[in-house]
C-alpha cells in the first residue's frame, strides 16, 4: 500500500511541477560565465523550448557582467553598423510556452551610450507576445498565419506597440500598427544608459470576436490598454516571446551608423499578473468580482454608479480605445460623474490599493 502511495504521491508534484514550468518561464542569465556566446542551446538550457534561432547563430547574443539590472549577468545583444533586418542586425528566437488565452511577459531592456536608432528611417523591433504562426514582416494577417504583438523603438527612441492583427481591421495594412505608449499622459521615449522594465499582457480574442486585449506597462506604469481586437479567426492562443530585436524596416535606410547594443535581463513568461510586477505587487480585479456598474451605456455628463464588493475609494482614469488617457481623478463616492467626453466606447480604469478594475463603458 505504501508503494502505491509514495507512487501517487511522485506522480502528483511531477504533476505540479509541470503545472508551473507551464505557467512561468525565466532566465535571469546568472549560470553562464563573462563573454559566453548565447545559442539555440544556451536558451534550451534555461529551459525554454524555441524552433529556430536567428542572429543567435551568427554571435551577436552574448553573457555580460558589465551591466546587469540584478545579479551580475546579463544578455548583449549587437546591432552591426550598416545592417538591416533580422539576418544581419540584432537577433531572433521564439521562446514557446503552452498555449493560453492570456499571457503576461517581462523583461527589462538598456541601451547602449552609443545606441543609433537608425538612418533616415529610425525604428526597430523589441521583444513582444505572439501566437500561432507569429504575423509580422508586412504579411497580410488572415486570421490563420498568427498574431505579433512586439514593441518598436521609433524616432528619437519613441516606444510604440507594432502589432499585427486581422487584417480588415488594421491602420496601416499590410504592416503592424503602431500605437504610441505613454507615461503620464505624454508619449514616451527610451533614453540611453537606462534599464526599463517591459510588461505586457496579451488576451487572444475568442471565436470571430473582437474582444483581444493588449496592455502595457513601462516600469510598472500603465503605458496602454488597447481592445476590441481580433487576433486570429482559428482558435490560435499566445503560445510565445517572441523575443525579436532588429533595426528595421527593409532598407539600409533602417540602418545604424555604429555598432551598438542593447542589454536584457529578467526575462520571464508568466500566466498572471502577480508574477511579473513585484515593485508596487499590481493585481487585475476582475470586473466579475464588482457588484455592477450602472447604467451602461451612460449619458455625458450624467453618473455612473458603481457598487464594489470592497474597495470604495479609486483614482479614476478615461482612456480611449488605444489605451490613451482622456480624463482622470479620484472618487470615494459611489457615483462617478461623466467627464466631458465624445461619444464612444472608453476603457474605465479604477486604481486602488488592492488593484485594478478595467470596465467597458460606452458614452451616449
Amino acid at each position: 500500500m505504501k508503494k502505491y502511495c509514495l507512487i501517487l504521491i511522485f506522480a502528483l508534484v511531477s504533476s505540479l511541477a509541470i503545472s508551473l514550468k507551464s505557467q512561468i518561464e525565466y532566465s535571469g542569465f546568472e549560470s553562464f560565465a563573462d563573454e559566453t556566446v548565447f545559442t539555440k542551446s544556451s536558451w534550451e538550457s534555461e529551459g525554454f523550448t524555441l524552433p529556430w534561432v536567428n542572429g543567435f547563430d551568427k554571435s551577436r547574443g552574448y553573457i555580460d557582467d558589465a551591466f546587469a539590472k540584478t545579479g551580475t549577468k546579463s544578455l548583449r545583444i549587437k546591432y552591426p553598423a550598416n545592417t538591416y533586418g533580422p539576418t544581419n542586425n540584432g537577433a531572433q528566437a521564439p521562446l514557446m510556452v503552452t498555449p493560453a488565452n492570456e499571457l503576461y511577459m517581462s523583461y527589462w531592456v538598456r541601451f547602449s551610450d552609443n545606441f543609433d536608432w537608425g538612418g533616415s528611417s529610425e525604428g526597430g523591433k523589441l521583444p513582444g507576445l505572439g501566437g500561432g504562426s507569429r504575423c509580422s514582416g508586412c504579411s497580410v494577417c488572415t486570421g490563420s498565419n498568427g498574431f505579433t504583438a512586439r514593441l518598436m523603438w521609433r524616432t528619437g527612441g519613441k516606444a510604440v506597440l507594432y502589432l499585427y492583427h486581422m487584417e480588415a481591421d488594421k491602420t496601416n495594412p499590410p504592416c503592424g500598427d503602431n500605437l504610441t505608449l505613454q507615461s503620464s499622459g505624454s508619449d514616451f521615449y527610451f533614453k540611453k544608459q537606462q534599464w526599463y522594465n517591459i510588461i505586457e499582457r496579451v488576451k487572444v480574442n475568442t471565436g470571430s470576436n473582437h474582444d483581444g486585449e493588449v496592455e502595457l506597462w513601462i516600469n510598472e506604469e500603465q503605458a496602454l490598454l488597447t481592445t476590441g481586437i481580433q487576433f486570429v479567426s482559428n482558435g490560435d492562443k499566445v503560445d510565445n516571446l517572441y523575443f525579436s530585436t532588429f533595426h528595421g524596416g527593409g532598407d539600409a535606410n533602417w540602418s545604424p551608423s555604429v555598432d551598438c547594443y542593447t542589454w536584457f535581463d529578467e526575462i520571464k513568461i508568466a500566466a498572471t499578473a502577480e508574477d511579473v510586477f513585484t515593485a508596487t505587487g499590481l493585481k487585475t480585479i476582475k470586473v466579475s468580482d464588482a457588484l455592477s456598474f450602472y447604467p451602461n451605456p451612460v449619458k455625458k455628463g450624467s453618473q455612473l454608479n458603481l457598487e464594489l464588493i470592497s474597495a470604495t475609494a479609486f483614482q479614476l482614469e478615461w482612456l480611449d480605445l488605444t489605451g490613451k488617457l482622456i480624463s482622470s481623478s479620484l472618487t470615494t463616492g459611489a457615483a462617478i460623474t461623466i467627464p466631458d467626453l465624445a461619444e464612444g466606447i472608453y476603457t474605465l480604469k479604477l486604481t486602488s490599493d488592492e488593484g485594478v478594475i478595467f470596465k467597458k463603458i460606452v458614452v451616449e
